[in-house]
């Protein structure tokens, strides 16, 4: 019975998240992961653990912590592609794009068609070559050459 109600309360927490609601989902996380731990079971499902960690990170702004619970997910069920799209994602959150893209590559291993990866490495967008391909990507004179180059979205618009 309780089990039934930790999946209950996951189900309700990822319609909400998918509804925006993503204090309410946080909480349907959190509760299904404590129903779990109640019931006596050793570890909280990963995906469990995964959807809380992307909450954390998105909604509760603690990235850090939602990062330890996205990467325990992963480590623990790394078949599963929803969880690369949620460690990518809290990855990009915290401004670690090259983690990111290899997150939601190996999501996208597991499952080429995945719509969520693929939405996610969309919006990530690609990489430019860089101005002086002879020099790395991170050479102060690629870096200014490249910023002179392309002008910023606020100089666009």
């Amino acid at each position: 019975m309780l089990m039934q109600t930790a999946e209950s309360s996951f189900s309700r927490g990822m319609a909400a998240l998918e509804a925006g609601r993503g204090i309410e989902a946080l909480a349907l996380f959190e509760t299904a992961i404590e129903i779990e731990k109640r019931a006596g079971a050793s570890r909280p499902q990963p995906r469990y653990l995964s959807f809380y960690g992307v909450s954390l990170a998105l909604v509760a702004n603690r990235p850090k912590m939602g990062l330890a619970f996205c990467r325990e997910a992963a480590t623990e069920e790394f078949y599963n592609p929803d969880v690369f799209l949620n460690l990518g994602r809290v990855l990009l959150e915290m401004n670690r794009r090259k983690d990111a893209y290899q997150a939601i590559a190996q999501g996208l291993r597991l499952q080429p068609g995945h719509a969520g990866l693929r939405r996610e490495l969309e919006r990530m967008g690609r990489r430019r070559r860089p101005t002086l391909p002879f020099l790395p990507r991170g050479n102060p004179l690629n870096v200014l050459l490249g910023k002179l180059a392309r002008p910023s979205a606020a100089q666009q618009a």
